[in-house]
């Protein structure tokens, strides 16, 4: 399908660009992602240093049309989920043109092909999956007669998943203001001083890198300046042999030949000279980063002596003087025998004695990283600098970190609800294994941990893998005063599964319920998380290994960018299992109402998670093995029956550590009337008239005991036969609402007196 045609005026240039994809119904999808078919057709702008005629694909007519002069508003024909073909002409040139592209695998991809004396066609695929933004298309050419010169044809690259430039821009937004804020919350005082209205600018920023980065950076400078990377110069001369230092065998017979055949003219051999040089494009760009660096730095440094002149500065003396330690230390280096006499410059296109040798990758890295720092902006050549998905994916994380907060009415000013680990995540698009931790506090003693590219592997610790290394986007675990834990993995995917690739039982679904209103994510990161949890267990280290006693993880769900009303959604398969097998998904996209954050699904689900205070209510949706079951027992109920019955003094030892409390089965003084249920009682109360104490039974029921058997428990029984109940634990327990101390006994029963059995709700503190 042909999506687009330029001629330029001159004809010398016309570019034509086809795709397989279907663009038509790209178009549909993108259209329902910003609202409206009227904002889709004017969505996109076309730029080009040529003048000429413009052709664009009309999803009304399905052809191309002629948009004439008016280049902006115009309908989207580049899409991220595609490939397109790309193929430039040039007609009436001088001799072969180039494209211009700083990435590497662009200029590669096109092929040139000569195709008339005069004539050139270039051709290639460009495929920008994940990439979403401007896109620009440099090519340089000289036409016949004419300067050589350098064009450029730009164009938007748009998303059916999402609102590119709203929802795009809206993520960089709140990837920029969150970012920036934990960067700040770990300033120490000496950059504290370069904010501005409280909020942190870009000194403060690139000297919180500069700190993290700048030992690393003089350690790899070192390096650099003691084996520096030279490049070799070749040069053919003429000497004499009396000149040549290294002969080759060929020079050798050459020489022979000529003194053998008589000549009287004078001898000279030619040879090669191998020369090498420091003057190298990776060395001048050395030189132009330290270059930067210092200029910046002794900025900064005349800032925080101007604010301590006016006696407005908290910085100490010391951190003064070592920001100056690092000025002294770089011009060294700048003064070095390798970078005294090199002109920096900066990188005009990519290098692979920067990207893989050593000393010089690093120092690229830390030059990026102090150079953009934590910009993230949307321009022309940004694509391949930063995929959308990876940004998706930090955004996902930076969402939840305050959903958290919001949920448990937490403060990130305050250390005592939030702890958060510093600057981890400073180059948070590198495959490193670094993770970024968020720790809540809560009043009720639980904890709770967000982990961003946490690692479980076969040394990981108690939590662990028995087989490969799994790696999910984001973990939150939720421990219990009592040390229970719960947790609960979330994969952010920047993908959608398109209306026309759909399962047929997925299509089904649909026509069945009669609703088109929420995207589906793809199948195989539902069954990621399947996988997750069926990988990652629960052991405790016994002689140096890890068992793997238990599944550790409750549930996986997906997070993607899908839309949809919460009612449509929840007839989705992808929700509902949430409630069956709790693996399920979670469409996240921006919103723009901050108040609409609260409806969505996502934020009830975490919502529900974390004010829960009892344990079963979060297991009870997790699938146990076949022929195991998950019991509330740890549930107090308001009809749970409590044995009330009375202990002397001497006897408590002894109940204690038998875990056992008898009475008497046989009708007389101190037996006990039984009521329906009392098999399933769950908890003893004990009582000697002044002191009382709660326990938990096990629930089996009680037992027959002879007065033998008590006997050689150490215990005195004064009858024949008794009824036994077993503790769980020796240890009390306390029960939230329950006071062991409240009035529960009428007059017709008195302390000491026959043991009875009571609702656990007459021992509650809430007055019915």
């Amino acid at each position: 399908m042909d999506i687009l045609r330029f001629v330029s005026e001159k004809k010398h240039v016309s570019i034509h660009v086809a795709t397989s994809g279907n663009t038509k119904k790209m178009f549909e999808r993108f259209s329902a992602r910003v609202g409206s078919v009227l904002d889709a057709r004017t969505y996109c702008d076309y730029v080009s240093s040529l003048s000429g005629d413009l052709y664009l694909y009309n999803p009304t007519t399905d052809s191309l049309t002629n948009v004439g002069t008016q280049w902006r508003n115009q309908v989207p024909v580049f899409y991220e989920t595609s490939v397109y073909n790309f193929s430039i002409r040039f007609q009436n040139i001088a001799n072969a043109p180039q494209i211009i592209h700083r990435l590497k695998e662009i200029n590669e991809m096109f092929s040139l092909v000569r195709i008339g004396e005069n004539d050139w066609l270039m051709a290639g695929p460009i495929d920008f999956l994940n990439e979403p933004g401007i896109f620009e298309l440099t090519f340089k050419y000289q036409p016949i007669g004419e300067k050589e010169r350098t064009d450029t044809f730009a164009f938007r690259v748009v998303s059916p998943k999402l609102d590119t430039k709203k929802d795009y821009n809206q993520i960089l937004d709140d990837i920029n203001r969150e970012y920036n804020e934990i960067i700040f919350q770990y300033l120490t005082k000496t950059f504290q001083n370069l904010s501005r209205g409280g909020r942190s600018d870009n000194d403060v920023v690139w000297m919180s890198i500069f700190k993290d980065v700048v030992k690393q950076y003089v350690k790899s400078l070192t390096f650099i300046v003691n084996k520096p990377h030279l490049q070799q110069k070749r040069e053919i001369q003429y000497s004499k042999p009396e000149r040549i230092k290294r002969w080759t065998p060929r020079m050798a017979n050459q020489y022979i030949e000529r003194t053998q055949s008589g000549d009287s003219k004078p001898i000279y051999i030619r040879h090669e000279i191998i020369d090498s040089t420091i003057n190298t494009r990776e060395n001048r760009f050395v030189r132009y980063t330290v270059d930067r660096i210092l200029k910046r730095l002794e900025r900064i440094i005349i800032s925080i002596n101007d604010t301590e002149k006016k006696k407005e500065s908290q910085v100490a003396k010391s951190e003064i003087s070592e920001l100056i330690g690092y000025t002294t230390t770089l011009r060294q280096l700048a003064n070095s025998s390798l970078l005294r006499n090199l002109r920096g410059e900066p990188l005009r296109s990519e290098s692979i004695v920067l990207q893989k040798r050593t000393g010089y990758s690093q120092i690229y890295r830390y030059w990026i990283m102090l150079h953009k720092g934590i910009e993230l902006f949307e321009g022309r050549n940004n694509i391949g600098v930063r995929p959308v998905w990876e940004l998706y994916e930090l955004w996902c994380f930076l969402k939840l970190r305050q959903m958290i907060a919001k949920i448990l009415n937490l403060s990130f000013d305050n250390p005592a609800q939030i702890q958060e680990t510093p600057m981890v995540m400073i180059e948070p698009f590198s495959d490193s294994t670094a993770e970024h931790t968020v720790v809540y506090f809560l009043p009720s003693g639980d904890e709770v941990h967000l982990k961003y590219q946490h690692t479980y592997n076969r040394i990981s610790g108690e939590i662990h893998t028995a087989t490969t290394e799994n790696r999910p986007d984001i973990v939150l675990t939720i421990r219990k005063p009592d040390g229970f834990e719960l947790t609960y993995l979330y994969d952010a995917k920047y993908r959608v599964t398109d209306d026309t690739r759909l399962s047929r039982i997925d299509e089904n679904e649909m026509n069945e319920i009669h609703q088109r209103g929420a995207d589906y994510p793809p199948a195989d990161a539902i069954n990621q998380m399947h996988r997750y949890r069926d990988a990652i267990y629960y052991g405790e280290k016994n002689n140096d290994k890890y068992g793997y006693s238990a599944k550790e993880i409750i549930g996986g769900y997906i997070l993607f960018p899908g839309r949809g009303d919460n009612e449509s959604i929840k007839q989705r398969y992808y929700y509902r299992s949430i409630e069956e097998v709790n693996i399920g998904a979670f469409p996240l996209l921006p919103h723009f109402d901050q108040r609409s954050e609260e409806d969505t699904l996502l934020y009830h689900h975490l919502e529900y998670i974390l004010t829960t205070s009892h344990i079963y209510e979060h297991v009870k949706d997790s699938k146990p093995q076949r022929g195991l079951a998950y019991h509330a027992a740890e549930v107090p109920h308001s009809d749970d029956l409590v044995l009330v019955g009375y202990y002397k003094s001497e006897q408590l030892e002894l109940i204690l550590k038998n875990k056992l409390y008898y009475v008497p089965a046989a009708l007389g003084k101190g037996s006990i009337n039984l009521v329906s249920g009392f098999e399933k009682t769950k908890y003893l109360l004990l009582h000697n008239n002044d002191k009382r104490h709660l326990f938990a039974l096990t629930g089996d029921g009680p037992q027959f005991f002879p007065k033998p058997a008590l006997e050689a428990l150490g215990f005195s029984p004064t009858q024949d036969f008794y009824l036994a109940f077993k503790l769980k634990s020796s240890e009390e327990i306390d029960i939230s609402n329950i006071d062991i101390y409240k009035d529960i006994f009428n007059h017709n029963f008195k302390l000491g007196a026959r043991p009875k059995f009571v609702p656990l709700k007459d021992l509650s503190q809430e007055e019915s």
